[in-house]
This record gives C-alpha cells, structure tokens and sequence, in this order.
C-alpha cells in the first residue's frame, strides 16, 4: 500500500486484500487496516491509495517498511524504492511493482480496532515483471512467488 502525504511517500505491507472479480465492474480492492495506522489516516485524508504488488527482487525491503512506523520515520529514506507518477489518483506508482492498482476509496468501514476500505480501481498499471513475480504471503513470517499457474478451468 502506497500513500503520500504532503511531500512524503509511505509504503505499508499489507498481508490480505480481495479484489473483485472482472465480472464485476467497477473492479474494487477490499483491504483492512488497524485503525492506529498513519496509512489509513492519510487515505481517509486523501480518499485514495494505491494497492501495489511488490516484486520478489523488492521483498527485503518491503518487510523493512514493516518493521517501522511511517509517523515516527521516513521509512523509504532507508530503502532504493523507486516512484513514478500516477495517472488518476496523487498517489505515486512503485517503479519494479509487478502490479500497481490506482484506487479511490468508495467506502470505509470502523469496526472499532480496525477499517475495512473499498477502494474502486481506476487503473491498473503493470510493469515488464512476470505477473508471476508478485510476493505472496504464505502464512506467519513466509513469503513466496508462483512459478507456474496450473489452469484448473476456463470460463468463457
């Protein structure tokens, strides 16, 4: 998750999201944040983000952005992250992402130690990496990417 506020650009690992289907439209990504979080203080500020899927060369440095909290630090001072300018939302696009989703937050729900979020994707933006490139989380403190993608069936 990238947010900016006033000149400052902030990266947040966020485990589990949900993105809705392509039958759906318009496409939405529904993430949870804890309510303490400067990210989700700044996309209520902002009423935008971006969802990015981080590549595996980025991986190290997007568990950095975990361990420190972008109120107390500038997190991204520490790291060689890359950014380059959205098209549809203030937010910028991390340079090397295998995917960047460009959203406008639709709604926001407290749940009293957290918010869920929906943002409406406006773009998404893909770079030369492999869609395959993408870090996933594998549970607790593991982190993997696909090599393949066994096509189970096709719908049509």
């Amino acid at each position: 998750m990238i947010t900016k506020r006033t000149d400052t650009v902030n990266l947040c690992p966020i485990n589990y999201q949900a993105i809705s289907s392509k039958y759906k439209i318009p496409l939405a990504v529904c993430i949870g944040l804890d309510n303490k979080e400067y990210t989700l203080e700044t996309i209520l500020e902002t009423k935008e983000f971006i969802y990015a899927y981080p590549s595996r060369e980025q991986l190290k440095q997007v568990l950095y952005c975990g361990t420190v909290l972008g109120r107390d630090v500038d997190k991204l001072a520490n790291t060689d992250f890359e950014f380059a300018e959205s098209e549809d939302v203030s937010h910028p696009n991390l340079v090397g992402a295998a995917v960047n989703l460009e959203c406008k937050v639709v709604h926001s729900y407290n749940t009293d130690d957290f918010t869920i979020l929906i943002g409406e994707i406006l773009k998404m933006n893909s770079s030369d990496k492999n869609s395959l490139d993408k870090i996933y989380t594998l549970l607790g403190m593991r982190y993997g990417v696909k090599k393949e993608v066994d096509v189970v069936q096709e719908i049509r």
